[in-house]
């Protein structure tokens, strides 16, 4: 160390320090301590009230008071605005299905998807809410075992019967007896499916248990088998299921040996024919969103996924689903075939979403199979995907049936129990995404009848059903009146006419035999040029 009175090196040019570095300059060390600087008072300029502490005591407390009152102001319009909004929710719920408080909610940023869906679906259940029986239908000798609507006429449909016999049936022009009816064989002759074809509109396909698939022409009343089960005789193999693929140039047939055969529309080419299934095939359809895909369902409780440009041998499938009972049905959904929905023999409705045939959701639905009743089959709504379907009552069903939704017909729960206890036999309607009870029909006459067969028409306003021998179309009741109406307006022409007995025209009940019969001739006319228009309105299309 340098001595105290040593004096100081100066630094030069020369002088370095130790840690010298290329990229910081030489600083000089000082060793004398600094003197230190008297820190400066801040002044705050004064604002032209004065300071607070230089103000009378009086001024302050009236500035907290202001405050206190402004506080109370901000709370209270606060408060004002939560009521006023709460009061507005309660005006509009936000559990209403009006299409109107939807919008109005939606605009407001404060709506769901589960509210949108009932909301849509809110027209369309108002319209089922409405069903009646208006025509009904009784002429088979067996029960009615397939139904179908006509693609472009939503008022003609076909419907087959166990004994082969098939009507074609215009609701709106012949009243309650179809203008074409085809005589089936009776016994073994029963139509396991029907299909009207796409191109034209007077023919339609049939497979039976006779063994053949026939395409009937309604307008010369021709019919061509265009596939046949060679020795047939023996009535052990026999048809099931039938469709025709989107574009109308393939039809695929199941038989109950579960074999699945495709050929052409016209039947000159068979393209292809493989077991698919170890049971029988009950169900054939495709898609149609996806032309190229086809589903099958059989009794072995199996339901596969199939590519038509693919097929080849029974382990090709998609997709493939295991049930626990045997399936009858399978349909993709009329709207835009995002869904397929699957019948089983028991109780389970099954939605599996497509395209990916992942399981939705399983509704809980007694329908359980007996031998002497046409299998029950759920279909879909064309506008929305809401499922129809028959009820077949089972005391040891484990459910319950009554419906928590605000879409009953009394606007009130439907508990699914008429007087005396047992269970009603109705038609059900399910909502196809949440598994919900919508609505349950039911019309007196249709009172103890296990309804299998239920189809509603392209435009969705028509329901068409069949239990046994009888077949019944469902109309909403102010379809009803317009016609009534008429007859009505008629029935006054014909009093004010110059006819001797202004009644003999009316269509009052009351009438005697002698009217009554002149009544039954003029309808049988009038049903002979009904017959004659619609043969003429069939060949136009």
């Amino acid at each position: 160390m340098r001595p105290r009175n040593a004096p100081k090196e100066s630094l030069n040019s020369n002088s370095v320090p130790d840690d010298d570095d290329d990229d910081f300059e030489a600083t000089p060390t000082n060793f004398t301590p600094t003197r230190p600087v008297p820190r400066r008072k801040t002044v705050v300029p004064k604002s032209k009230k004065g300071n607070k502490e230089n103000r009378p005591r009086s001024s302050i407390l009236h500035d907290g008071q202001t405050l206190k009152v402004q506080e109370r102001a901000n709370i209270n319009s606060r408060d004002m605005l939560e009521r006023q909004r709460q009061r507005l929710s309660h005006c509009i719920s936000h559990s209403s299905c009006h299409i109107v408080h939807y919008l109005t909610n939606l605009t407001q940023g404060s709506q769901s998807y589960l509210w949108q869906r009932q909301s849509l679906n809110t027209p369309v259940l108002s319209i089922i809410r409405d069903l009646k029986i208006q025509r009904t239908y009784h002429g088979f000798s067996r029960r009615a075992t397939a139904a179908t609507w006509h693609p472009a006429h939503p008022s003609v449909a076909a419907v087959g019967s166990k004994g082969g016999d098939i009507i074609v049936w215009n609701h709106e022009t012949q009243g309650n007896k179809p203008a074409v009816f085809i005589e089936g064989i009776g016994p073994g002759g029963s139509i396991q499916a029907i299909k009207f074809t796409e191109r034209d509109g007077c023919r339609a396909l049939t497979a039976s248990i006779d063994g053949t698939v026939t395409r009937h022409d309604f307008h010369t009343g021709t019919t061509d088998q265009i596939l046949k089960i060679s020795h047939s005789e023996t009535r052990d193999h026999w048809f099931t299921s039938l469709d025709l693929s989107v574009s109308g140039d393939l039809v695929a047939v199941g038989d109950n040996f579960g074999y699945v055969t495709l050929l052409s529309s016209e039947g000159q080419l068979q393209v292809w024919k493989e077991r698919l299934h170890k049971m029988k095939v009950t169900h054939i359809e495709f898609c149609p969103r996806m032309p190229w895909c086809l589903v099958t369902a059989s009794v072995d409780r199996s339901l596969k996924v199939w590519d038509v440009r693919n097929m080849k041998t029974a382990n090709t499938f998609l997709y493939s689903h295991l049930h626990d009972k045997p399936i009858n049905s399978a349909h993709f959904s009329r709207v835009d075939g995002s869904r397929l929905l699957t019948t089983d023999q028991h109780s389970e409705i099954r939605v599996y979403s497509c395209p990916s045939f992942t399981h939705s959701i399983t509704i809980p639905h007694p329908h359980r199979h007996f031998q002497h009743l046409t299998p029950i089959k759920a279909t879909w709504h064309p506008l929305r995907d809401i499922i129809v379907v028959g009820r077949y009552p089972d005391p040891l069903f484990p459910h319950s049936s009554e419906c928590s939704s605000p879409y009953s017909a009394d606007k009130k729960p439907f508990s699914g129990k008429p007087q005396g206890g047992r269970e009603a036999r109705t038609i059900d309607l399910y909502d196809g995404v949440t598994g919900q009870l919508l609505h349950q029909l039911s019309d007196p006459a249709s009172a103890n009848k296990i309804v299998s067969l239920n189809l509603f028409n392209p435009s969705g306003d028509t329901l068409l059903s069949a239990a046994g021998i009888g077949v019944w179309v469902w109309k909403p009741k102010f379809k009803q009146e317009p016609s009534a109406n008429k007859k009505s307006d008629k029935g006054k022409a014909n009093h004010n006419s110059h006819s001797d007995d202004s009644s003999s025209s009316s269509d009052d009940d009351d009438d005697d035999d002698t009217k009554g019969a002149a009544l039954k001739r003029k309808r049988s006319s009038a049903d002979k040029k009904k017959t004659e228009s619609w043969m003429k309105f069939m060949v136009k299309k």
